[in-house]
């Protein structure tokens, strides 16, 4: 097995849920706030896991662990490895983690080794946290090189794989129906989200592994779940929603050639007429009011969503399979009251309900929310059980 350093994006708790769900919980390691190391079998094995995750940003294969890790021995071993490399020119970025506390390693001491060891070298400079997954993806050539430092050592690694930005922005800009005020759950999360789900209950074969989003927005959880061979309907109160989402997985089955099962209906999330025990996952974002809410109408806007969750939950009920799973987004507002004291407006009340219905929480909710977002986003896993 080889050991490889998993770079977490912007919302490392959740990205963790993500791994552990993919790979077991044993086999992820938490070594800095936003790096995992996992054990693999092959290159082959850690460059397809980064095309499953959403969370993730890069996949850095462990090259060696510094027994010396004095900046000149660095520089050595960093020059050293380079200069293995069989192109005439090296393009090179360097990057570390973990060594905030530390002077930065001198790169144009490591481009003037590699440029006396016979080969020309150029640096290509970014952030001290790593090049931009961008960058990387356009710029095949670039070698980038990590040095990590951790509670059980400093490790030298290199990149093998970044995240498909491209195709992220594909997904999140690229679709023909957008729109900013719906459907905002950003593709990235609603593919953690999908993982957590298929984490839980893993699709079986001759199984009906069918997926339900009923907050469907512009199809964004739809969209991922098909690209993951597993087929889904859709449903939605709002007909704009619904033909938009009609019109996002037409293009979809045309751009990616999806083949899997899809049906898109209009109706309230407590009324959709789904028949038998044949739903095995809802993965969703409800309506969560309005992104900026009037401080004195909270207490009617949360008695308002408790309702209309509960509501929802109840109907689930009806053709739920038995472990089915249930990954959604519950709302937080929290603020400071003239007072200076922080007044926080949840659903918890509504765990317990929950409980009565036949659902069990699987772990503590995942903060997410974009920066100064006053509504922020709490994910629950829930197992339904008859």
């Amino acid at each position: 097995m080889q050991k490889y350093y998993v770079q977490l994006g912007n919302t490392p708790e959740l990205s963790i849920q993500e791994l552990n769900s993919i790979l077991g919980q044993k086999k992820v390691v938490r070594v800095a706030s936003h790096i995992c190391l996992v054990k693999l079998n092959d290159d082959e094995s850690a460059i397809n896991l980064i095309d499953t995750l959403g969370g993730s940003v890069k996949i850095i294969k462990e090259i060696a662990k510094l027994k010396n890790s004095s900046p000149e021995k660095i520089v050595e071993l960093v020059s050293n490895y380079l200069l293995q490399k069989e192109d005439k020119k090296i393009h090179f970025g360097f990057s570390e983690y973990g060594r905030d506390h530390l002077p930065k390693i001198d790169y144009f001491q490591i481009k003037s080794k590699i440029e006396r060891g016979g080969k020309s070298a150029r640096f290509v400079e970014g952030s001290r946290l790593g090049l931009s997954a961008a960058l990387l993806i356009h710029k095949k050539r670039i070698v980038e090189i990590y040095i990590v430092q951790t509670a059980d050592g400093v490790f030298m690694g290199e990149t093998l794989a970044s995240q498909n930005i491209d195709l992220w922005t594909l997904k999140d800009r690229g679709k023909p129906y957008f729109d900013k005020k719906k459907g905002m759950l950003p593709p990235k999360v609603a593919k953690m989200m999908l993982n957590l789900a298929l984490g839980d209950n893993p699709p079986i074969e001759g199984r009906k592994n069918i997926l339900l989003d009923p907050f469907v927005g512009t199809g964004t959880v739809l969209i991922e779940a098909l690209l993951g061979k597993i087929d889904v309907i859709g449903s939605d109160i709002d007909p704009l929603s619904v033909q938009g989402t009609k019109e996002n997985l037409e293009w979809l089955k045309t751009k990616f050639k999806i083949t899997n099962d899809s049906k898109i209906m209009m109706f309230d999330a407590t009324k959709i007429p789904i028949q038998n025990s044949e739903i095995q996952y809802i993965v969703t974002e409800p309506f969560l009011g309005k992104p900026r809410p009037n401080p004195s109408k909270l207490t009617l806007i949360f008695k308002g969503l408790l309702k209309m969750y509960l509501g929802a939950f109840k109907h689930w009920t009806n053709f739920l399979a038995d472990g089915a799973s249930v990954v959604i987004v519950f709302p937080l507002v929290s603020f400071k009251n003239k007072n200076g004291k922080v007044i926080e407006y949840n659903l918890d009340k509504l765990i317990d309900k929950l409980t009565s219905l036949g659902y069990t929480t699987l772990s503590k909710p995942v903060l997410y929310h974009r920066p100064n977002a006053v509504v922020q986003r709490q994910i629950y896993r829930f197992r339904f059980n008859k």
